[in-house]
């Protein structure tokens, strides 16, 4: 561990395809990872590229195009934002939201349907690259933080899909504990990662520079890359096709202008 270079991949729903984005940045400049740390959509984005790599996240990411997570088309959206209202649109608008209940409800079990079937405990296990996930207790109201080898065996998944349970979903039931989205704690993992011993990291984030994390690094002599969102990525759960690849390209274009910034004998990308 203290030979690679770590990943830290922040929360934010939709804004997960920014970090996609970012990542075929770097493994465009020779850059791979001996770790991976993230929580919510950093947790599921990080345990995809640990045990199936890059290249099949994109493809998920595809899927995910469809996510059916807010049921408005994309012209609906752009009809409101430009104020351009009428009465049948009004109409339509208002079930869906008297429906929200039932879309969450849907949306919630695509989702667990959507990572039960890709996510594999054993070959995350079985992967020499490490993986740690943040998820809250909110039984005991404390902060779960762990890497793979401290997770329970069998019980991997399901404290990844408890890391991305977002408010609006139900918690995430485990042996008996509630547990809810691990941003209510800790959304930029960087203090799990440092714990295991690695100093050097790219940390991904989907907030902008100025947001401060909700937890103060513990460790001062980290080298730190980080790829921060040159423009404000929205909401966490504006789920559209057209949105995702925008964020995909928007964490493409500040992943190569971070790397080119970056001092690159300070920080080399490592290879197996």
């Amino acid at each position: 561990m203290t030979k690679g270079i770590g990943l830290v991949l922040e929360g934010g729903g939709v804004k997960g395809a920014y970090e996609l984005g970012a990542l075929i940045a770097l493994k465009e400049h020779g850059y791979t990872f001996s770790a991976v740390t993230g929580t919510s959509i950093g947790a599921l984005n990080g345990a995809v590229v640990a045990s199936q790599g890059i290249e099949k996240l994109a493809e998920y990411w595809e899927e995910a195009k469809h996510c059916p997570v807010f049921d408005f088309d994309d012209d609906t959206v752009a009809k409101f934002r430009q104020k351009d209202f009428d009465l049948d649109l009004i109409i339509a608008t208002g079930k869906k939201l008297l429906t929200a209940r039932e879309i969450i409800k849907n949306s919630y079990e695509h989702a667990l349907k959507f990572v039960y079937g890709r996510l594999k405990e054993e070959e995350i296990r079985n992967s020499p690259m490490d993986f740690g996930c943040v998820s809250y207790n909110i039984s005991d109201m404390t902060p779960f933080e762990a890497m793979k080898k401290d997770i329970p065996e069998g019980r991997l998944i399901d404290y990844i899909v408890a890391s991305a349970c977002f408010p609006i979903f139900p918690p995430k039931l485990i042996d008996g504990k509630k547990y809810i989205d691990g941003g209510v704690y800790d959304n930029m993992p960087v203090n799990l990662l440092a714990r295991s011993g690695c100093k050097k990291m790219v940390v991904i984030r989907t907030n902008p520079a100025k947001k401060q994390p909700k937890r103060r690094i513990e460790q001062p002599d980290l080298d730190i890359l980080y790829i921060t969102p040159s423009a404000n990525l929205g909401r966490a759960l504006a789920f559209s096709p057209e949105r995702i690849e925008n964020l995909k390209q928007l964490g493409y274009a500040d992943a190569v202008r971070a790397i080119a910034e970056a001092n690159t004998d300070a920080l080399p990308a490592v290879t197996d």
